[in-house]
């Protein structure tokens, strides 16, 4: 046996970071985190472009100080960034004649939407009805809606407004948290255990960054106060097997991709992968299997993709006094569907392209637009080199502004996290056939006794209130290592 530790965490995420910190101040350094890749941070990653910071997954804090643990230790080591330099450009509205479509119809249906997310789901009486979707819900409120407008609206009227509302159901600050396909792949109910946290902080709504970005605090915060050998990156955890009789688990290794397998022993092992890797390997990575009924809840909860694309230009192409140029699609299914020219002579569809909602100017990088795509078009265009992507991008911000002269970027900057192999996605989510009674499921150790887990289940998919999100995560490395410092 080479290495004997009391704790082996997998995964360098918030979860297993926040873990480890716990043990730390709590007089348990008998550790060592396990991480396949060559950094830290799992769905935490920022990239460098000049002196600013691209975040390829987490961005911006929720909450405020008192609701949000994460705030506090930003606070604590002087990483608060505010972007309060606010914005007075306007925001753009196209629909794929390039015509434009008035704010005051984005804003009236954007408060009945809001209405219907964040009052009306939440006061679903879930205990007395069978589960629906979250797109049943929202479209048989937004029928009622339109039932309405139909009195006082013409076609032409009434068609701007579904445009809005098909372009709101896909880039909802909610809904784009989630990474779903489409909105009736989502449980209501779940929705309802989903707590968004409120904020009233000294810097009003402005956005909360992290100064320097996410890796930076992650590494500030975390891996600086870990001794440089309890953090081991390319390191991939092959099996992870139990000795119940005997009270140690076996963890068999490869390092730097190399075929020689070593083995860890140890106490507990805290497994912070994600729903999506665990969907992929749970059944070779663990001897004995998994208990069925812990199988079962990662097989029903749901895993989605969200990613994010930067487009940088030498200088703005567009009018600098626009923020943000939104793309209202055509919702009349009997239209021909857009064919971009750069894809002709490819094996490439456009079927993805639906999914664009449109660019924002980069808050702090005037010549960068950035936009974000989930469900399976975010999978999709994964597979399009960058080349190619970009000549895409430049062909649909002509579609819906010809009045620009749309150059190709110069540069294109993305996430890729469905083909991430240890990650496979970017959020957990509960659709319908599952619920919150399975991310409660997963956070149980087993074996299931109090004075004995051997094998313990943290990061975002484990926490049944703030699944998805980066506190959430954070919050359920503190319940583990917690849970092990109770036996001691």
């Amino acid at each position: 046996m080479e290495h004997q530790f009391r704790v082996v965490i997998i995964g360098a995420g918030i979860a297993g970071l926040s873990c480890a910190k716990y043990l730390i101040e709590n007089g348990i350094d008998d550790f060592v985190i396990l991480e396949a890749h060559d950094q830290i941070g799992g769905r935490c990653q920022t990239m460098q472009l000049l002196d600013h910071q691209l975040e390829l997954g987490a961005e911006s804090l929720h909450g405020e100080i008192s609701n949000n643990p994460l705030y506090r230790l930003a606070e604590e080591h002087h990483l608060i960034d505010i972007d309060d330099r606010g914005s007075d450009r306007d925001d753009c509205y196209h629909d794929e004649e390039a015509e434009s479509i008035d704010e005051d119809v984005i804003d009236e249906v954007r408060k009945v939407y809001d209405e219907i997310l964040e009052k009306k789901v939440a006061a679903y009486p879930y205990e007395n009805y069978p589960d629906i979707s979250l797109g049943e819900f929202v479209s048989a409120e937004i029928e009622q809606y339109i039932n309405i407008k139909k009195v006082i609206l013409d076609k032409d009227e009434l068609d701007e407004q579904q445009k809005v509302i098909d372009w709101l159901s896909k880039q909802h600050p909610y809904l784009n948290t989630i990474g779903c396909n489409k909105l009736t792949d989502v449980s209501v109910q779940g929705w309802n255990s989903l707590e968004r946290l409120p904020s009233n902080n000294q810097y009003n709504d402005e956005a909360v960054y992290m100064y320097g970005g996410f890796s930076n605090f992650l590494q500030t915060v975390f891996a600086d106060q870990l001794n440089e050998n309890q953090i081991e990156l390319n390191t991939i955890v092959k099996r992870v097997s139990i000795r119940e009789e005997e009270q140690y688990v076996d963890i068999e290794i490869i390092k730097n991709n190399q075929e020689l397998i070593t083995t860890y022993q140890a106490k507990h092992v805290v497994c912070t992968q994600s729903v999506g890797c665990l969907k992929q390997s749970m059944h070779q990575m663990f001897i004995p299997p998994l208990p069925h009924a812990k199988r079962m809840c990662i097989q029903k909860l749901a895993f989605g993709t969200v990613n994010k694309i930067y487009l940088g230009y030498s200088q703005p192409f567009w009018d600098v006094d626009f923020q943000t140029f939104n793309f209202l699609w055509d919702t009349n299914d009997n239209d021909t569907e857009l064919q971009l020219e750069c894809f002709a002579k490819t094996s490439f569809t456009s079927d993805w392209c639906k999914s664009i909602t449109g660019f924002h100017v980069h808050p702090r990088l005037p010549n960068v637009l950035v936009t974000r795509i989930s469900g399976e078009a975010a999978k999709y265009i994964e597979t399009i080199p960058d080349d190619l992507l970009a000549m895409a991008f430049q062909e649909l911000l002509y579609h819906f502004y010809p009045d620009n002269q749309t150059p190709k970027p110069e540069q294109l900057i993305r996430s890729r996290w469905f083909n991430e192999p240890f990650i496979r996605g970017s959020h957990t989510f509960i659709k319908i056939g599952s619920s919150m009674h399975d991310i409660k499921q997963l956070a149980v150790p087993w074996p299931n006794k109090p004075a004995k887990p051997l094998i313990l289940f943290a990061g975002e998919g484990t926490h049944e209130r703030f699944y998805g999100t980066v506190h959430g995560a954070y919050m359920t490395g503190i319940r583990e290592a917690k849970r092990i410092i109770e036996l001691y």
